[in-house]
């Protein structure tokens, strides 16, 4: 309890960047900082603490942390130019079921964050990583280098939307997709999916990192594509229901308009992306200052395209 009471604490609080009440912020530090001081008769110290708690505000929920290590999880002594956040890179990698003696692609792959990752988790694949920016593909060579794996990784300068590979010839593509203030791909996307889908076996997988205006990009052009038999969909159930009263007519209308959009959404998550990519999971993540998702797709076999009726 004495060396409880020496202790030193120091309260961090971060925000998502459209939280309403942004100063709620050093309100919420400072109102935990006095319980902590008063409760254990600790001081605070945001230079040196022997104890440091962060939290995390949205307008949703919040987020409490105690860090077990000194260093953060995402630091990487290997790393020699940092680029995406090593936590995010190793999630994506996990997430995209690289078997031994896969191909495995990252055609914008930056500063090589995603491969290095992959590439020490999983050695038993072949990796390619592709960029048309020449720093970008220097910042990754140095990484490359540092952490010993210029012989598990080619590099090679060309344009994810003009890969030169065969067809169906990569197993896995990883990717984290440009969306920052330098690099920004917009609505290409449909083109960049188009040269993944052709290079990419039926049954291999990609894993793409999508901003929250790519992700709303691509769920409104999932659903735009969907067509809909409206005389089916709207008049068929409503033929077989006798309505008791006004009330009871609301009543039903709502059960059944219900129904619909069940079977419309259960058909729109079956639904290709985009040709015969098919949407396997999504997870949003945070990146600090801002949200994004992490995309999973499969690539189907053509004759397993599901048409709505």
């Amino acid at each position: 309890m004495n060396h409880m009471k020496r202790s030193v604490v120091s309260v961090a609080v971060s925000r998502c960047p459209r939280t309403s009440v942004p100063e709620m912020k050093g309100e919420v530090g400072r109102v935990i900082g006095i319980a902590l001081i008063k409760q254990f008769g600790w001081k605070a110290d945001l230079r040196n603490p022997s104890l440091e708690i962060f939290i995390h505000l949205n307008d949703i929920y919040s987020v409490v942390g105690i860090p077990v290590f000194r260093l953060p999880l995402a630091s990487r002594a290997y790393i020699k130019v940092a680029g995406l956040r090593s936590t995010i890179a190793w999630t994506m990698a996990s997430l995209a079921e690289i078997n031994v003696g896969a191909v495995v692609l990252d055609p914008m792959c930056g500063l090589g964050t995603i491969l290095l990752e992959a590439a020490k988790e999983w050695p038993n694949a072949s990796y390619l990583g592709a960029d048309v920016s020449d720093s970008q593909l220097l910042g990754a060579f140095d990484n490359l280098k540092s952490a010993g794996l210029m012989d598990r990784i080619e590099l090679f300068k060309f344009c994810v939307t003009e890969l030169p590979l065969l067809s169906q010839s990569v197993d896995v593509i990883i990717s984290d997709v440009p969306f920052g203030k330098k690099f920004k791909l917009g609505k290409d996307i449909k083109s960049v999916l188009h040269e993944m889908e052709r290079v990419l076996c039926v049954g291999g997988t990609i894993v793409l990192l999508l901003s929250e205006d790519l992700h709303k990009y691509l769920q409104d052009y999932k659903e735009s594509n969907i067509t809909w038999n409206s005389s089916k969909d709207s008049t068929d159930e409503f033929k077989i229901v006798k309505y008791v009263n006004a009330e009871e007519k609301n009543r039903i209308q709502e059960n059944v308009s219900s129904s619909f959009q069940d079977v419309r959404q259960e058909c729109l998550d079956k639904r290709p992306l985009f040709g015969t990519l098919v949407q396997m999971e999504c997870h949003k993540v945070s990146l600090g200052r801002t949200e994004a998702f992490i995309s999973k797709y499969k690539k189907i076999h053509a004759s397993e395209l599901q048409q709505p009726s």
